[in-house]
């Protein structure tokens, strides 16, 4: 599965970059690898639980204010169409 994220800027290391995770009380800033960025998504794993319309996250690195789980509305997650098929 995979996160939408926005570019933010670039981070401390020329291969890393920050991006802008949309959560369901606003926005959480991460620095990830760039190479670990495509088509402005992130990999994550299957969601820890779900509610009406949010998924509960684990993100692959903290947030810079120390979040690793957070609440993201269902429609930035991207699950691929071979997950859709099993699920």
């Amino acid at each position: 599965m995979r996160l939408k994220v926005a570019a933010a800027g670039n981070g401390l290391h020329p291969n890393e970059a920050v991006v802008i995770v949309r959560t369901m009380s606003g926005t959480e800033r991460l620095v990830v690898p760039r190479q670990s960025i495509f088509n402005n998504s992130i990999e994550i794993g299957w969601p820890i639980r779900t509610r009406d319309d949010s998924f509960l996250v684990e993100l692959p690195r903290e947030t810079q204010s120390g979040a690793w789980r957070v609440w993201v509305p269902k429609d930035e997650v991207i699950i691929p169409t071979e997950e859709r098929m099993r699920a």
